[in-house]
């Protein structure tokens, strides 16, 4: 590894969200509604937790595996939950320009590989490049070092002729799986602010965007997304 050593966090952070126009914050004083959101103003409705329970649990059992040394494990669950959390972010700026859930399910089912959901999807929702923005938020290694490591994600997964064999997952990707899922929190909850609640703010909610259908996927079925 290039970067300097990550000291991972002992937790995912906490975020509440604004229930009029979606904006996520981790002030504590933002969990009180009578605080008013600083995008919209409104000082009603419930502040919901983010990330939602099920990914919380998830990324408290990746944790524990870190500390308990099982790298492999670490980086295929941790590889997952930073795809679910991707796949959140793109069915919230869907359905904050007001497509329903079946449109959002269909795209998201239709739009499988990773790649291509940040390569192809993201720009032709937010009309830029997943780069472009990660980069504006102050996250300009964060794409190259996630396309690095579910690189060495499938190559330990998948024994096929066309790819190099990852003959295991050590110490320093579990470290940096780790590294990727504590900044995923505040880049997605960045690209949250920039591309759904300044979409929604001053107009009416459409849907209701958390938890949506998609919330938990990588729970439920943890190792088994897989995608380039």
């Amino acid at each position: 590894m290039d970067h300097p050593a990550h000291m991972p966090a002992a937790a995912a952070p906490v975020f509440r969200e604004c229930s009029e126009c979606g904006y996520l914050s981790s002030e504590p004083a933002f969990a009180d509604t009578a605080t008013a959101c600083p995008l919209c103003h409104r000082t009603d409705g419930e502040r919901r937790a983010f990330p939602p329970d099920r990914q919380r649990r998830l990324d408290e059992r990746i944790r524990a595996y870190h500390v308990q040394g099982e790298w492999e494990i670490v980086v295929i669950l941790g590889a997952a939950l930073l795809e679910a959390l991707l796949e959140d972010i793109l069915d919230r700026i869907m359905a904050a320009h007001g497509a329903d859930i079946a449109v959002r399910g269909t795209v998201l089912d239709n739009v499988r590989a990773i790649g291509t959901r940040i390569g192809r999807l993201f720009p032709q929702l937010t009309g830029t490049e997943f780069e472009d923005a990660a980069d504006k938020l102050g996250y300009r290694d964060f794409p190259k070092r996630w396309r690095e490591l579910r690189s060495q994600r499938n190559a330990f997964i998948h024994d096929t002729p066309y790819r190099d064999i990852q003959e295991g997952l050590d110490k320093d990707i579990a470290a940096e799986t780790l590294a990727l899922l504590d900044q995923a929190y505040e880049l997605f909850v960045s690209l949250n602010n920039e591309f759904v609640a300044d979409a929604l703010k001053g107009r009416k909610r459409k849907s209701d965007l958390t938890p949506t259908p998609h919330m938990g996927a990588a729970d439920e079925d943890p190792p088994g997304t897989v995608a380039p």
